[in-house]
């Protein structure tokens, strides 16, 4: 009682807030399953301040609550203290003048959830009865009554679903990691490895059962279902989302794996295709016998970052000129297989060299013209070849004009004047000359095709 009067006195002031909205069966969660564990006015307390909200217009006080309830202060506040441990209530408090507290309510657990939490699920065996926790269960958990001879046909989403028409990528591993090759790329395409994963927060001296909840175990299956993300990506990508506080920051995580998924398929954002369907068009796929038709098959199954890593001695792309493409690609509308033909006419045209004015101007013009396929691209390049070439030509910059003293200017009159004729037969000599190499060139230039 003296804790109660040190904490709360009836001209206290209240303001209620809802964290989230409440699940469709929260009336019988609360009183089938919650109120067996906290009481009666546990459950009424929580039931008024649900409802309060809907007509509460500013703060109230708990003088109030009483006459609501029915309720004294110290059943009040032992009250509140059983919802505060249950996890259906957080109190805060303004010291400041009067003293008012804030009520979070937070929403219990639908049937399922409360079932699935063990802690709970045995609390209310203690308290019910095994009998009768056995007959809620199944009210929950409804039985299928079916033969036993049946066989179980439901396909999972990863039989139904992709979200890249292209295979993943292989990851290259270390001699040390490379246990056994073929269940590590099963392991990577399929699941994930969370015994990989606790090795690897334990020798970071992170406590794996701290970030590794169900929940969090959970959001890193889907998230590695969407984004296609492998073990070794994921343990990095896990590493660098947790705080100082060891706790996992889920839209960190997301935004590592919507990164890795960016630079693996040189794609914005993952869909759902359905695997059937790219299959039989695949399998019905006929093989081009042509090399343009072999080179627009090659356009349409891979990404720019490849065709820069192929062009590139070393095998690997410059990250900052895969950025730039992908976003002019984002930004114009431009699909990969059209983006592709982009970048290898580009680089065929100007002697591998990526000029991002350059690319823009032609990928607003293939926007404009509505380029969405590989041939449709192939042709507008060849046809429009004159008049990218004028877009890719640099201009001179402009010379300031130097003033110059008046002696010198006199000095050069007399030199000019002495070499006047043989500096006139000269010049036209060098511009001839120079003429006929730009000819030369720019014919050289303008037969280039999409030989590669």
């Amino acid at each position: 009682m003296n804790e109660r009067m040190k904490n709360l006195l009836p001209n206290d002031r209240y303001i209620i807030q809802l964290h989230k909205p409440f699940c469709e069966d929260y009336v019988m969660a609360l009183t089938h399953l919650y109120q067996p564990l906290i009481g009666m006015n546990s459950i009424t307390l929580y039931f008024t301040l649900t409802n309060e909200i809907e007509f509460l217009e500013g703060p109230s006080t708990h003088h109030t609550l009483m006459n609501i309830t029915g309720m004294d202060l110290d059943q009040i506040y032992q009250a509140r203290l059983k919802l505060e441990a249950i996890g259906l209530l957080k109190t805060y408090v303004n010291e400041e003048d009067i003293r008012t507290y804030y009520y979070v309510l937070q929403p219990p657990f639908s049937a399922k959830e409360f079932f699935q939490d063990s802690m709970l699920s045995i609390l209310l065996e203690h308290h019910i009865g095994e009998q009768l926790l056995d007959r809620m269960r199944k009210k929950v958990f409804p039985e299928v009554n079916v033969p036993a001879s049946i066989i179980d046909k439901t396909k999972s989403f990863e039989d139904v679903f992709t979200t890249s028409i292209r295979p993943q990528k292989p990851v290259l591993l270390k001699t040390s990691e490379k246990k056994d090759s073929n269940e590590q790329i099963s392991k990577m395409e399929h699941s994930v490895d969370f015994h990989w994963i606790e090795q690897a927060l334990q020798n970071n001296e992170i406590r794996s059962e701290k970030v590794l909840t169900k929940d969090n175990r959970d959001f890193i299956i889907n998230l590695t279902r969407i984004y296609k993300v492998d073990n070794v990506h994921l343990e990095k990508a896990i590493l660098w989302s947790i705080n100082e506080n060891m706790e996992l920051l889920r839209e960190e995580l997301h935004e590592a794996c919507k990164d890795y998924y960016a630079k693996q398929y040189d794609s914005k954002a993952p869909k759902l295709l359905p695997k059937q369907e790219i299959q039989e068009k695949q399998e019905n796929k006929k093989t081009p016998t042509t090399k343009q038709g072999k080179l627009m098959e090659h356009f349409e199954s891979i990404t720019h970052r490849e065709i820069l890593e192929d062009y590139s001695k070393t095998g690997h792309a410059s990250e900052q000129e895969i950025k730039m493409l992908t976003n002019v690609m984002f930004q114009h509308g431009l699909s990969q297989s059209v983006m592709n033909v982009l970048v290898h006419y580009v680089l065929q045209k100007t002697d591998l060299k990526l000029t991002r004015n350059y690319i823009e101007k032609i990928a607003t013009h293939w926007a404009r013209k509505n380029v969405q396929t590989v041939q449709q691209a192939m042709e507008l390049a060849k046809a429009e070849s004159g008049l990218y070439q004028t877009w890719g030509t640099k201009r001179a910059p402009s010379k300031k004009k130097e003033v110059l003293p008046d002696w010198f200017k006199k000095q050069k009159e007399a030199e000019a004047k002495s070499d006047a004729g043989t500096s006139t037969k000269q010049q036209s000599r060098d511009i001839s000359l120079e003429k006929q190499e730009l000819e030369k060139a720019l014919k050289n230039f303008g037969s280039k095709t999409f030989n590669h």
